[in-house]
């Protein structure tokens, strides 16, 4: 049986929830994923006696257990599980409930990454082992320099073009309650910004902060009966690839090409079907690679793309319109599905952020080398 037969318009998100995005210095990791999986409830009519399902993802530095957070909810549902990344998270849900073995799952992340000094840099994160770290390469945003270095030697690309990334998500993010900066940043601002590694300045790295998700999903069916518009998953697409840097074409996130193969052709749709994109874009430059890779335009050609405000609010493709990870929130790609929920239901709080005519929009979640890749596409309506 197909993708599409199985699994594709048969599994909604009724049910979103957030908690404030910053800093949340009283609150553990468990203790903010609770807290937004009974928001998520809240939104969706639902009660904690209503899950048989049950998945969290862990945050940095090993907090996050579903046994821990299960135990302080009281529940105990017919599947549980930890995954390590959001799209998987998603995509695991709506195949439980496809198959039958679950009816309501509940999706949850929290962390406290901000107040508990999490270290992201150094030999502590281990990207490269023993083979890059000696040259310096010990944490993921020399990655993306490195990646937009290339992209500037192969096909011209200057730094002002990787502004214009920036500035669309500061523009977005002043917008949005929830996003932690909401500073406004014009190109200028973003040229007299410092460098963090060449050529890639502060304002291109997400920030680190505290903060939780979390959606509660279930069938068409069961979804008739709540008091909240649906959104139905329509595409996924899943690729994970393990070459390392110095392979050739390996700083353009080659897990992206078979993973949008996969999502395009098991949903019956295209770059030209999609009214909003959401990337998980830890530094700007994954989005240049990510509307590449899924067809918005050619290769070698985003920068050149993105230029005149095409992908901001008001442009033809909206790009991460909540303000994304180096402005709205860091949340490993929670935030994505948060917000296409909500824009989907019309549910922007700013009316200026609010995207006009919004049908269908992709969300794509990335690790951090962009070994493994997953896609989701939602859709408003059961």
């Amino acid at each position: 049986m197909s993708l599409a037969d199985s699994v594709l318009g048969k599994v909604c998100i009724v049910g979103v929830g957030a908690t404030p995005q910053g800093s949340l210095p009283d609150h553990s990791a468990d203790g903010i994923a609770i807290w937004a999986l009974r928001e998520a409830l809240a939104d969706s009519g639902l009660s904690k006696e209503d899950l048989d399902g049950l998945i969290v993802q862990p945050s940095f530095g090993g907090q996050g257990d579903i046994k821990e957070i299960g135990h302080r909810l009281g529940v105990e549902p017919r599947v549980g599980s930890n995954l390590s990344h959001h799209g998987a998270v998603i995509q695991y849900a709506a195949m439980l409930i496809a198959s039958g073995m679950a009816e309501v799952v509940a999706c949850v992340y929290g962390t406290n990454q901000r107040t508990n000094r999490n270290r992201f840099g150094s030999s502590v994160y281990h990207l490269g082992g023993n083979f890059d770290d000696v040259y310096g390469l010990s944490n993921p945003g020399a990655v993306a320099a490195f990646n937009y270095r290339r992209r500037m030697h192969d096909f011209g690309a200057t730094e002002e073009q990787l502004g214009a990334v920036a500035v669309a998500q500061a523009r977005a993010a002043a917008l949005n309650p929830l996003a932690v900066y909401r500073q406004p940043l014009s190109l200028d601002d973003y040229l007299d910004t410092r460098y963090v590694i060449a050529p890639l300045r502060l304002v291109d790295f997400c920030m680190v902060n505290d903060g939780g998700f979390a959606m509660i999903l279930t069938s068409p069916e069961r979804a008739a009966d709540l008091p909240v518009q649906p959104v139905t998953i329509v595409g996924m697409g899943a690729q994970s690839s393990f070459l390392e840097l110095e392979h050739p074409n390996s700083m353009y996130h080659p897990s992206q090409l078979p993973n949008a193969e996969l999502l395009w052709g098991a949903s019956g749709l295209g770059p030209e079907d999609i009214d909003a994109l959401y990337v998980q874009e830890s530094y700007t430059p994954n989005v240049l690679s990510a509307l590449e890779n899924y067809g918005f335009c050619e290769f070698g050609t985003a920068q050149d793309w993105i230029q005149s405000g095409r992908i901001e609010l008001d442009g033809d493709l909206p790009v991460n319109p909540h303000g994304g990870q180096n402005r709205m929130t860091y949340m490993v790609g929670w935030h994505n599905t948060f917000d296409a929920v909500k824009q989907l239901r019309g549910e922007a709080e700013e009316p200026e952020r609010q995207l006009a005519g919004l049908e269908t929009v992709l969300c794509t979640f990335s690790t951090g080398h962009w070994q493994s890749t997953w896609s989701l596409i939602y859709r408003g309506g059961a």
